[in-house]
């Protein structure tokens, strides 16, 4: 009997590395074989997950965080002069506290930073991950640090987030198309939301960032804004761009200024690996994340792996299951294990993960 953990992290609580040492370690305490892999869908932990499989080196940098505040975080190069950016690492929810989210305030800034700093290391090639952002600023604030400038009437506007969206009257591209010229943009996201509207980027993500019921309609008229000096800029609208909503917007500026090609970053990260190849070797995959949900079925991390298991029989670890058991029928799921309501509380969950998950692998059946 030989087991693949391969389980997306539980957000905020346990990484994907985490949660695979520890299925590891568990299952070995009952003579069973376990392999794992980190995995990640292009938001929080990408670079963790592909960092084993590719040739590439550590570049440390000094950046900006959500709130402009300096941190230091990396980015992976290889030898064909292709950078790897986790946006997650630059401007993501995990960077702030909780009384520290505001959706007015929250910049992409470091983000660009980033890239920036690729490109002037000689990168021809970057692939970004996106997902897991603090921000609702459309991606302004990644394209304010890579040279594109931002009017008010005559004024130039500096540190570009949410709030400032709807004082926008010109935007100067000059600078911005010098330096990317020639680059080649790839950008991994799962998410299909449009930019704006009721499925957009402001009602579906920003309250996860800070945005109360109030704020929204507000948020919402600054990206209309923003959208529409946008298209007489580029004469394109991209705002129902599938992705357009991803990372509060920043799948919009991506489109939309770089013009570059996306892909879903679970699909991208399985061929990285070699999945279908590598689980010919496994009885069994254990995969999952903190919260299994109708969502977990399109386009997410257990919904791919699911799919490409083959004859594999695939079991799925979570914190909260939401799933039905007709739902689970349905797919090609053998069987879910979620730590709570069964093992503890949400809060006795979040509270102590480790343990937690650890009492849930003792409940494996893999036999």
């Amino acid at each position: 009997m030989k087991v693949l953990a391969i389980i997306d992290s539980f957000k905020g609580t346990i990484t994907s590395k985490e949660l695979g040492k520890i299925t590891k370690e568990q299952l070995a305490k009952r003579f069973i074989a376990c392999d794992f892999f980190s995995i990640s869908d292009g938001g929080d932990g990408f670079l963790e997950c592909i960092e084993p499989l590719i040739a590439a080196i550590k570049v440390k940098c000094q950046i900006y965080d959500p709130l402009f505040r300096e941190i230091e975080t990396y980015y992976l190069k290889d030898a064909n002069d292709c950078a790897y950016i986790e946006m997650a690492l630059a401007s993501g929810i995990n960077l702030l506290q909780t009384n520290e989210l505001n959706p007015y305030q929250t910049s992409t800034y470091g983000t660009g930073q980033l890239i920036k700093k690729a490109l002037s290391n000689g990168a021809k090639k970057i692939v970004v991950g996106i997902g897991g952002s603090a921000t609702n600023d459309g991606g302004a604030g990644m394209l304010e640090a890579l040279g594109v400038k931002f009017f008010r009437g005559s004024e130039m506007l500096t540190k570009m987030n949410c709030q400032k969206l709807d004082l926008i009257t010109d935007i100067d591209i000059t600078d911005f198309l010098r330096m990317i010229s020639g680059k080649e943009i790839v950008i991994l996201n799962d998410v299909k939301n449009p930019l704006l509207g009721i499925n957009g980027a402001t009602y579906v993500f920003s309250p996860q960032k800070g945005s109360r019921t109030e704020d929204l309609v507000i948020i919402e008229a600054k990206m209309q804004h923003y959208a529409r000096i946008c298209l007489q800029i580029f004469g394109v609208d991209n705002s129902c761009f599938p992705g357009a909503g991803a990372a509060g917007g920043l799948g919009f500026a991506f489109k939309t200024f770089f013009k570059a090609a996306f892909h879903q970053g679970i699909n991208y990260i399985l061929d990285l690996m070699d999945f279908d190849n590598l689980i010919t070797d496994y009885d069994y995959i254990i995969t999952g994340e903190g919260k299994i949900d109708q969502q977990s079925l399109f386009g997410k991390v257990v919904f791919a792996i699911t799919k490409r298991a083959l004859d594999k029989k695939v079991i799925v670890v979570c914190a909260v299951n939401e799933l039905t058991d007709k739902q689970i029928a349905d797919s090609k799921i053998t069987k879910v294990y979620s730590i709570v309501p069964s093992l503890a509380t949400a809060k006795e969950s979040l509270h102590s993960p480790q343990k937690y998950y650890s009492l849930l692998c003792d409940n494996i059946n893999v036999k």
